[in-house]
């Protein structure tokens, strides 16, 4: 919907007098990542625009920077891990200068201090809850059944973009393909415990697909946390000479490393997300998380689940896998 005086605005305004622009996304990695399709489309939309990102401070990892002009940061947390007060949210809130248009992409809490405060001419948003549409001039819905970032490029649409498809992330030059290694790599981790799927059945994924794809490397991510070194999955098959550990690397090397793989296995995380946006194949395992609002439409993609959400079994998420990349590429 639109108010009256957001129609008003954009009868009146063009995309080349718009100066100022802030897109809020108070949250981790993969969020970032899936952002990049919008922030591109907006600076081809809004060619004259400064664009701001608003990030909360302890979510700074994996920021865009190639597609922003400014950070603004607001605070969920003091440094003893309690929540900030309301007197200092309003302080960041204020911190950020006029704007033409501001894009929420979070619907939180925090999200709508700084709405509620901003002194943009036109503010956008995608609530969950058709309360808070009294924030908003302008407001898209939000479909669990359509992909996030596509979600997203509607905010663009309204306004009368033309966007493309298949999504764009622009991450080609930044990490080239220079390679096509032979590797599958396996992700177990997530930011809650609840999303990850048995390590148990991630080892005996990866010990049916190294007998599967001898020539194949087998690769298990380690993650930042501490129960993410996944030696219980791969302590049983370190005997496997192409069943191989990588240690943390830094986003770069990382970024780098999943571009030139072929496939990746993953919980819904934000490794996944990145793997989505260097657009190579993954295999999304999903269970009490419904995963068509993460699940891009494209055939290099593919998710796993149960009509019941429970987990899904080793040969489910094997089948799937092993469609994907034999159709993708020779054995």
């Amino acid at each position: 919907f639109a108010f009256k005086y957001a129609k008003k605005y954009l009868a009146s305004s063009l995309p080349n007098d718009v100066e100022n622009i802030t897109v809020i996304r108070h949250a981790a990695i993969g969020d970032f990542m899936n952002i990049r399709p919008f922030l591109i489309e907006l600076r081809e939309f809004f060619p004259n625009a400064k664009i701001t990102l608003s990030v909360v401070k302890h979510y700074m990892y994996g920021i865009p920077e190639d597609l922003i002009d400014e950070i603004h940061v607001m605070s969920r947390y003091n440094e003893d891990g309690s929540k900030t007060g309301s007197l200092q949210r309003i302080k960041e809130a204020k911190m950020l200068p006029e704007q033409d248009i501001i894009f929420d992409m979070t619907d939180s809490t925090l999200s709508l201090y700084l709405i509620a405060l901003s002194k943009a001419k036109l503010k956008i948003g995608y609530p969950y809850r058709a309360i808070r549409r009294m924030f908003f001039d302008v407001a898209v819905l939000r479909s669990e059944f359509v992909l996030e970032a596509e979600t997203l490029l509607h905010m663009l649409n309204i306004l009368g973009k033309k966007t493309k498809f298949p999504l764009y992330y622009g991450f080609e030059k930044l990490y080239p393909k220079t390679k096509n290694e032979k590797r599958i790599v396996y992700f177990a981790g997530a930011s809650i415990l609840e999303k990850c799927w048995e390590k148990d059945k991630f080892m005996q994924l990866i010990k049916q697909f190294s007998d599967y794809y001898p020539s194949y490397s087998h690769v298990i991510l380690q993650g930042i946390g501490e129960n993410e070194k996944f030696l219980e999955i791969y302590e049983p098959l370190e005997d496997k000479s192409n069943v191989k550990l990588q240690k943390v690397m830094p986003i770069s090397e990382l970024m780098s490393y999943l571009t030139n793989s072929r496939c990746l296995v993953s919980n819904d995380t934000g490794v996944r997300n990145m793997g989505i946006a260097l657009e190579m194949p993954t295999v999304g395992i999903f269970f009490n998380t419904m995963p068509f609002r993460y699940w891009p439409k494209e055939d290099k993609h593919d998710c796993v689940f149960n009509i019941d959400y429970k987990s899904p079994d080793v040969s489910a998420v094997f089948d799937t896998t092993k469609q994907l990349v034999d159709k993708l590429y020779e054995k």
